[in-house]
C-alpha cells in the first residue's frame, strides 16, 4: 500500500509540474506576441493589434485564444442586450473609453486602421451595406486585425421615418452583405443620425443586436477643422463615454489628422480606447439604470 501511495503522489506531482510549464508557456507566448508588435504600439488594446498573430499562433477553433475573446466579447453584448436595448455610454466605473467609427468603409478606412494599430487602440466600425460592393475587402482587414464590424444600414436612411418592414430591410441586407465579406453576422447596431423608434428597437433585438449611440459627438462631419474635432472628443469626455467619429460619407481628411491627437490627449487623461464589446466586458451599464434615449420619434 505504501508503494502504491508513493507512486500515486510521485504521478500527480509530476502532472502538476507539466500543468505549472504549460502555463508558463502559454504566459510566454501571449508576452512574445504582445512584445512583437512594434511601431510603438501600447498594450491597452490587446485584440486589435495582435489578433493575426493570436489565430497564428493559436488558430480559432474551440479552447484558442482568439476563440476565448470572442466569445467573451460576445457574451458582453447578449449580458447588455438582456437588461437594456441600447446603449449610450458604459457604466462610467472605468477610465475606458470607446472609439467609434461610421459610415465606412472606404477609402479612409485604412489610413484609420494604420495609426489604430500603430497605437495599439480598439475601435468599432459601424458600416454601411452599399459601401461593400466597392470597399468589402477593406472591411474584411479591419476584421482581421481584430476591430468589430457593426451595422449601420443599407444607405443610411433616418431610421423612424420608415416603416417596420423597409427598416428591417435596411438591417437585413448590411448584415447579409457583412456576412458575405466573410465577417461574423454583427450584433451592434448604430441607426443613422441616432434617429430609431419602437420598431427599430423591436427589430434589432430580434436579431439578437444590441442598438448602439454615443454621449461625445466629434461633429467631425460639420468639418469644422482639426482643432474643433480634436476640441469636441476631449472637451466632452468622461469615463465609459462612446466617442462618435466616420471614417466613411465624404472627405474625412480632417478626421484623419485629428485622430492621433485625440488618441494622445485621451491617454494624457488617464484612458484606454477599447472596442464597444470591450467597453461593456470591463464597464458594462450599470444594472436597473435606462440610459436616456438620443433621437426617439
Amino acid at each position: 500500500m505504501s508503494d502504491i501511495s508513493i507512486s500515486s503522489d510521485s504521478i500527480h506531482q509530476r502532472r502538476r509540474r507539466v500543468a505549472g510549464a504549460l502555463l508558463l508557456l502559454v504566459g510566454a507566448l501571449i508576452a512574445w506576441l504582445v512584445s512583437s508588435l512594434g511601431g510603438g504600439a501600447s498594450p491597452e488594446f490587446a485584440g486589435a493589434s495582435i489578433s493575426a498573430r493570436l489565430t497564428r499562433a493559436g488558430g480559432t477553433g474551440d479552447g484558442s485564444l482568439m476563440h476565448s475573446r470572442n466569445a467573451a466579447e460576445t457574451a458582453a453584448v447578449a449580458a447588455t442586450l438582456s437588461r437594456t436595448p441600447y446603449i449610450v455610454s458604459g457604466g462610467g466605473q472605468v477610465r475606458e473609453v470607446a472609439l467609434t467609427f461610421d459610415d465606412g468603409p472606404s477609402e479612409y478606412t485604412p489610413k484609420f486602421l494604420e495609426i489604430l494599430k500603430t497605437e495599439g487602440v480598439g475601435a468599432t466600425f459601424f458600416t454601411v451595406g452599399s459601401m461593400y460592393s466597392t470597399f468589402g475587402p477593406t472591411a474584411s482587414l479591419a476584421t482581421e486585425d481584430g476591430y468589430p464590424i457593426a451595422n449601420h444600414t443599407f444607405n443610411h436612411p433616418p431610421m423612424n421615418s420608415l416603416s417596420p418592414s423597409d427598416q428591417a430591410s435596411q438591417v437585413d441586407r448590411t448584415t447579409d452583405l457583412i456576412k458575405g465579406a466573410g465577417i461574423q453576422a454583427p450584433n451592434l447596431y448604430r441607426p443613422p443620425y441616432g434617429a430609431y423608434d419602437a420598431a427599430s428597437l423591436a427589430i434589432t433585438k430580434k436579431r439578437g443586436m444590441l442598438l448602439v449611440l454615443w454621449d461625445v459627438d466629434t461633429l467631425d462631419w460639420e468639418r469644422t477643422g482639426v482643432d474643433a474635432i480634436v476640441s469636441n472628443a476631449l472637451s466632452r469626455v468622461k469615463p465609459g463615454s462612446i466617442i462618435l467619429m466616420h471614417d466613411g460619407g465624404g472627405d474625412r481628411s480632417q478626421t484623419l489628422a485629428a485622430l492621433p491627437r485625440i488618441i494622445k490627449g485621451l491617454r494624457d487623461r488617464g484612458y484606454r480606447m477599447v472596442s464597444v464589446p470591450r467597453l461593456l466586458i470591463d464597464d458594462p451599464p450599470r444594472a436597473g439604470e435606462t440610459p436616456p434615449p438620443l433621437t426617439q420619434a
